[in-house]
């Protein structure tokens, strides 16, 4: 995992550089993640440019949309793509954590257009929601688990979001002191929790990209983009 440092936009990184089951490594510069970018540099532009970045899929609702533009729907060089997928909603209590990104998962026509998505992109994409961390750290641990990268390098990428983010979930946390102190959080046993949740109801990745519609060649195909 490389984290990009950006100028203006938090949680910018890499899904390259994770260990697989089959002792391989995922490749760089072909998924990025990230928090919402609301301004780049020109400079910051070139660098997607040089690495071809072609497609951005935006999980943010309508609502959210109207409120904050993302950079990438303003430029008409990259294919940019608005998919919105449940999970926008702070959870009433820590526990229901992996049971809120369960239902991300259950989202299943929306999932099925991010992978489709994915699988017909031309070049690199990048996958964004507000924060970076829950919608979008579900859909990448869905790709990561395609692409048989182990639990402890899925587990890593996941908590690591908070550290990006500490000093913006601080200030909302001083900003609005009755807040839960578990919101914005991203710890391990989240996620953790989450797979095993996602493995109990769907057995494994496969068999829950047959039920979204993907054969073994559109598999392939989605993990080409980071194995390749």
């Amino acid at each position: 995992m490389e984290r990009i440092k950006l100028e203006n936009v938090k949680n910018f990184r890499d899904l390259g550089g994770y260990l697989t089951i089959d002792n391989k490594i995922t490749n760089f510069n072909k998924i990025y993640r990230s928090s919402l970018p609301t301004y780049l540099t020109d400079k910051e532009i070139e660098f997607f440019r040089r690495n071809n970045l072609t497609t951005i899929i935006d999980l943010r609702t309508k609502e959210e949309l109207s409120k904050k533009k993302n950079i990438f729907s303003t430029l008409k060089e990259f294919n940019y793509y608005n998919i919105p997928l449940r999970g926008g909603d702070f959870p009433k209590k820590e526990k229901d954590i992996p049971y809120g990104y369960l239902d991300i998962i259950d989202d299943l026509d929306s999932v099925n257009l991010v992978f489709k998505t994915i699988r017909d992109s031309k070049g690199s994409i990048l996958i964004n929601c507000n924060a970076g961390k829950d919608r979008t750290g579900v859909i990448c641990m869905l790709i990561l688990l395609l692409c048989n990268v182990l639990e402890d390098e899925i587990l890593v990428d996941y908590q690591v979001s908070y550290t990006y983010l500490r000093e913006v979930i601080r200030k909302m946390h001083l900003d609005n002191p009755k807040m839960p102190k578990y919101l914005g959080n991203s710890k391990m046993e989240y996620m953790e929790d989450t797979l095993k949740l996602f493995n109990y109801k769907y057995e494994s990745i496969n068999k829950y990209m047959s039920l979204l519609g993907f054969n073994k060649d559109d598999m392939d195909k989605i993990v080409k983009k980071l194995m390749d």
